[in-house]
């Protein structure tokens, strides 16, 4: 974007203010409240949503239950420039936010906080922790979406952005509710919550929450369902509980405690096969079998897939336990310790491209495990039996002053987080082989029934194209912060605001690998070290299978143990100007710097794991207004431009035959490499209204521009002679380098809610709906030049509430809702495989609907 560009959205910015102000002008003197009086915690303090000087969403309790969301990957679809990567299912989803993507064996570029914590942190081979699985979104005040780096006072740095999930405090009063839930693909849920005040000085509040539901995913494969027979993929299955103890030690000194744990076990989410390209070249044997996959499917309709998997399953377990001490040490300065301890646990055993490829002679319907062949599949393994596990301890030292008349206040502190393995997690991954126990190896090279070999000439020999591999691994990190933050008001309408935050970041990893490749050639070589005696080695491949299986020590076996190190540090900052013309209007400018930490892609390619720093400088101008009289209401606006230089990219580092150096011992994996250089720059706007009592309109919406605009392609050591490209070459339209999975150029939330005029004894009526539009966009890059295999269709969902609160003036709540109306095929994530012969995709859910009743009592 340039100069003249940014002078023109700026410019556009400060004159929708004024345009605000004068609405606001003309209105400020009468009575009416305003429509957005939201109490937030975007700067650690509680505030008015329209005088922080933020970019922030916030999605409330009601909301949450009109639109039928237990997950925050649905939260994503109501808030324009929040997007989601759901590859490895509601479980263990990863965020975007304003097009800061995260790639797989990277960190996080969204943190998630609850009650000022950030979330326990994963560590192992697929996607997990680091976020709010399901059954952590009842009992809240709200769900707050913080757009951009917030790097000086939260705790760990982030580029993208933060959410906040405020859970409800213990109160004064003796209070509570039950509520049960019914729906389609017989969903069943129930909470119950109940506050007491055991004194004047403590007070306790709980609460649980329980859903069931099957799956919506049809499975036309003979395999079976997984660990729930007949339940389906993409079902729902977590039981969550919270218990919340606030104690007044003493006048001036608060105890805040709250424990939280969720369990959640389903059958998981793989990908639909929806494009195939036969042929008659050996790449084109899944081709040819997604041709007849998607023939099988398609009587059973949008939402069928074909699971090869005896046991898929995604099971999380996460607890944790919050304490904030709080003392008020005089009327400017008030003190805070906040310490937590969590640990999250998971298992992802799935079928990550949905390929369900019969061997050449065999008739679907009479097939077994073995002579299924699909792309890759990853598994726990026997060693393990998990996939995630670590802890997380967390603590913070936070003071906060208002000296004298509140012209000038501050914030500063101190951070630490360690966090430590919970003995190995690792992976069993079998690609191009069919297995019927593939946490064993007990797989059958496809070349034993038929399979096709590589083409003649390439110096690889006759081998079935079939691998297995197993890894696991102890990771620890550290990380530690000092911050500050002072805000000082020149006049009674302009502040300035500095902050800055200096940040040490640790990984460290024992890392165990084995990879085989059953062929005639030399054992293959994807790490470049053997120890076999490494600590902590055992072979999964059980002693029965060590005879016959091909993946074993006498067959091919490289096996790898390493110890890894990377250690990244960095400045960020904030500084900000916020001016206030006239009352309830607010104009805001900021540049912040924010930073992601350096790490370790620990199974990608020996030598070249380590991966370094990502920075971003980031640029925002907006308004706040708000307006009260006969249609009271608010309009926010803001527009950011953004600038990443050494970009962590996930790039397949590969050995080319046609290289000079190439060796057949040799074999590529994607890894994390420091290559890019990217702008991204755009706009977001919300307007909510009240035309008149009983109405409540609200229209957000989000523009995102995401370009890579460098790829600086590195040396890498040998045997390593070829680094895919993030784009295909010759790639050409306006999407061509859009940054992949940096959400949709454009997205529309529009939602109205009406509350009948009927009188006080009936209750209150309320009708509601909210409708979500997506553009196209980029998911992945295209595996074929210009393909556009790679670009997600738009999707326009609408869903729909109703709700009889106060029933003919008793403690009862009725509701009704209904999402995805329109039975909307929505595109979640997308895996461009057109060199091999398929795309497949993540779909997302048809059409729920549900009743619900809640009973309340007390105050």
């Amino acid at each position: 974007m340039n100069t003249k560009t940014k002078a023109a959205l700026l410019a556009a910015t400060t004159f929708c203010a004024f345009n605000s102000a004068a609405v606001q002008a003309q209105t400020s003197e009468t009575d009416t409240s305003s429509s957005n009086d939201i109490i937030v915690t975007a700067q650690r303090v509680e505030q008015r949503l329209q005088d922080v000087p933020i970019s922030i969403t916030v999605v409330d309790q009601a909301k949450l239950m009109n639109n039928n969301i237990s997950n925050l990957k649905d939260v994503a679809s109501l808030t324009p420039g929040f997007a989601v990567n759901s590859r490895y299912g509601a479980d263990n989803t990863t965020f975007t936010i304003r097009g800061f993507y995260q790639e797989q064996r990277s960190f996080a570029t969204v943190g998630v906080f609850f009650a000022d914590v950030v979330a326990p942190r994963g560590s192992g081979a697929t996607f997990g922790g680091d976020g709010a699985g399901p059954g952590a979104l009842f009992d809240l005040q709200n769900v707050q979406v913080l757009k951009g780096p917030q790097g000086t006072l939260f705790g760990r740095n982030v580029t993208g952005g933060a959410v906040l999930l405020v859970p409800q405090k213990p109160t004064d009063n003796l209070e509570g509710y039950i509520e049960g839930s019914a729906g389609n693909y017989d969903m069943w849920r129930t909470q119950g919550v109940i506050n007491i005040p055991l004194s004047d000085t403590f007070r306790v509040r709980a609460g649980v929450d329980h859903m069931d539901r099957k799956g919506y995913l049809r499975n036309a494969g003979n395999l079976g369902d997984g660990d729930f027979e007949g339940r389906g993929l993409g079902d729902v299955n977590y039981w969550a509980a919270r218990l919340s103890m606030i104690g007044d030690l003493a006048p001036n000194l608060e105890n805040y405690t709250v424990f939280s744990y969720t369990h959640s076990q389903s059958n998981g989410v793989i990908p639909k096969i929806i494009a195939a390209f036969p042929g008659t070249s050996n790449q084109a044997f899944f081709g040819n079998e997604s041709a007849a996959q998607i023939a099988r499917e398609a009587p059973l309709g949008f939402w069928s897939v074909s699971n090869r998997a005896p046991d898929s399953h995604s099971i999380s377990e996460q607890w944790q336990a919050i304490n904030t001490l709080t003392w008020t040490a005089s009327d400017s300065l008030t003190v805070k310790n906040i310490l937590s301890y969590g640990e999250f646990r998971g298992r992802t055993n799935l079928d990550l491209f949905g390929n369900y490829a019969l061997l050449p002679g065999v008739t679907y319907g009479t097939e077994t495990g073995q002579q299924v062949r699909g792309f890759a599949f990853t598994h726990d393994n026997p060693n393990t039996k998990r996939t995630n596990a670590q802890s997380s301890l967390v603590a913070e030292l936070q003071f906060q002053g208002r000296p004298g008349d509140g012209t000038f206040t501050w914030q500063a502190g101190g951070y630490a987080e360690i966090n430590d393995p919970l003995g190995f997690s690792g992976v069993s991954t079998a690609s191009f082989t069919g297995c019927t126990d593939i946490g064993n190896f007990v797989c059958l090279p496809s070349s034993a029934v038929g399979g096709p070999a590589f083409p003649a000439g390439t110096g690889l020999g006759t081998i079935s194209g079939g691998t297995g591999s197993f890894s696991y691994q102890k990771t620890k990190f550290r990380d530690y912060a000092l911050y500050a933050q002072a805000s000082y008001k020149l006049t009674d309408r302009l502040t300035l605001t500095g902050g800055l935050r200096y940040t040490w970041d640790q990984m460290r990893t024992y890392l165990i690998n084995q990879t085989a490749v059953y062929q005639t050639n030399p054992a293959n070589t994807r790490f470049g070290c053997t120890n076999l005696t490494a600590p902590g080695f055992v072979s999964p491949v059980s002693a029965a299978n060590q005879a016959t299986s091909p993946y074993t020590l006498a067959n091919h076996l490289n096996f790898c143990g390493q110890n890894l190190k990377k250690d990244t540090k960095a400045p960020t900052w904030l500084i900000q100007a916020d001016f206030k013309p006239v009352d309830d209007v607010m104009i805001y400018g900021k540049w912040s710097r924010g930073y992601r930490q350096g790490g370790l892609a620990i199974f990608g390619p020996d030598p070249i794991q380590p991966y370094d720093k990502e920075t971003v400088d980031s640029f925002e101008a907006g308004a706040k207004t708000s307006w009260r009289g006969a249609v009271p209401g608010s309009f926010n606006v803001s527009g950011y431009y953004n600038t990443l230089r050494n970009q962590q990219l996930q790039l397949g580092v590969a050995c080319n035959p046609a290289r000079p150096g190439f060796t057949v011992i040799c074999s590529g994996n994607a890894t994390i490499i420091n290559a890019g250089k990217s702008r991204i720059w755009g706009f977001e706007a919300d307007l909510n209204v009240s035309p008149f009592e009983g109405l409540r309109l609200d229209l957000a919406y989000g523009y995102i521009n995401a370009k890579l605009l460098k790829v600086t392609i590195p040396v890498v050591p040998a045997p390593y002679n070829d680094i895919t490209p993030p784009l295909a070459q010759g790639c050409t339209g306006e999407q061509c380098n859009t940054i992949a999975n940096s959400g949709p150029p454009h997205q529309v939330v529009a939602s109205g809610n009406y509350t009948l005029p009927f009188d006080q004894s009936f209750g209150k009526f309320t009708v509601g709906a909210t409708f979500v539009y997506q553009s196209r966009r980029r998911i992945v890059a295209d595996g074929i030049a210009g393909s556009g295999r790679g670009i997600a269709p738009s999707s326009s969902v609408l869903n729909l509430n109703a709700t009889w609160a106060n029933v003919a003036s008793m403690p009862i709540d009725l509701s009704v809702f209904m999402t995805n109306v329109t039975n909307e095929h929505v595109i979640q994530q997308i895996n461009d495989n057109s060199a091999r012969g398929f795309v497949s995709a993540i779909v997302g859910e048809p059409r729920m609907w549900g009743a619900r009743i809640k009973y309340r009592f007390g105050n």
